[in-house]
């Protein structure tokens, strides 16, 4: 009998030393493949797994990138169909991105500080939802930007100049060296040599001229999160109000975007004014336009909310062909 309790403690020992294993193991990352479930950029940046509710607006915008640009690279014809599980090539020539190296003691708030990011674009760059878990060794993508193309530079600049370019380190925060060491450029691969599909993707777009677009303040507040040029800075402003607060259309257009499928921005409203200019309209608590439909200036297009970040704010951009532009230079001073 002693020898019959003393098996049933030892298999007792086993069953709590194995629970506490399966305690600690469920830290550690999901699958890789499942985490596109939503749809969101990943492997290194350069592929977007396509999410019901996608659209190609909605890609473009979280891309960095113009519709026809990003159609062009991925042989996508008018009316830009895309499909569930569809995977998209984002390694467009003209944009670059850098990466981030989870080091132990890091959150996603540290890390969305020391990049000049919210906490909501970086969880939506790569695809994190509440409480957003992270590991140690994990690569997080960060914000791209447009660089120059090298048919674009003129017989005058110097020919190391392309090269400083691509061995210098991304500067994510000039005091600490320590802290540049962990973010790095992606090395993204030239698209190949396949005829006119890609030809446009060199061109260089004529800079952003005075627009005959009258824009308007979407909603009242202090802005609490202002445009940055930083390499990896806001790329709109983010305005403080309180829950329900009307968030009206800062000029007039068509939605070509409207829903939650862009993580990280909540529910989003992206309004086309004209062939150059987008507007965008994040973290909302309702929304009250469908896509397709026209809009006019001052229309109230959603009530604001904190879809998608921590607290009650419109998260507010402007992009011209694909590029953001700074908001304030936009709107009407107040």
């Amino acid at each position: 009998m002693p020898k019959w309790s003393q098996i049933l403690k030892l298999t007792c020992l086993n069953l709590v030393l194995l629970a506490m294993l399966s305690a600690c193991s469920g830290t550690s990352p999901a699958p890789v493949s499942g985490v596109h479930a939503r749809g969101h950029i990943k492997a290194n940046g350069n592929r977007y797994v396509v999410a019901k509710g996608d659209t190609l607006y909605s890609i473009a915008w979280q891309a960095g990138t113009d519709v026809p640009t990003l159609a062009r690279h991925n042989r996508i014809a008018p009316p830009y169909a895309i499909y569930p599980g569809q995977t998209l090539r984002l390694d467009i020539p003209g944009i670059k991105r850098v990466q981030y190296r989870v080091r132990r003691g890091d959150t996603l708030s540290s890390i969305a500080r020391r990049t000049h990011h919210s906490v909501a674009d970086l969880a939506g760059l790569n695809g994190l939802r509440p409480p957003y878990r992270i590991y140690v060794g994990q690569a997080l993508t960060l914000k791209g930007r447009r660089v120059q193309q090298k048919n674009t530079i003129t017989a005058s600049a110097k020919p190391t100049a392309v090269a400083s370019k691509v061995t210098r380190k991304a500067n994510v925060s000039p005091s600490n060296k320590t802290e540049n060491a962990n973010v790095k450029k992606v090395t993204k691969p030239v698209a190949p040599a396949t005829g006119k599909a890609y030809a446009k993707t060199q061109a260089p777009k004529k800079a952003a001229s005075k627009t005959s677009i009258a824009w308007h303040w979407p909603t009242p507040g202090p802005v609490i999160s202002r445009f940055s040029l930083a390499e990896t800075g806001n790329k709109g402003v983010d305005i403080r109000g309180s829950r329900g607060q009307a968030i009206k259309a800062a000029a007039a257009g068509k939605v070509v975007y409207a829903g939650s499928a862009l993580r990280g921005y909540g529910n989003l409203i992206i309004i086309k004014h004209n062939d150059d200019y987008l507007s965008a309209y994040a973290h909302n608590e309702v929304l009250r336009v469908k896509e397709q439909q026209t809009v006019g200036a001052g229309q109230h297009i959603a009530d604001m909310g904190s879809s998608d970040t921590t607290d009650v704010r419109l998260h507010f951009e402007i992009r011209y062909q694909g590029a953001s532009v700074n908001p304030i230079k936009h709107l009407p001073k107040r």
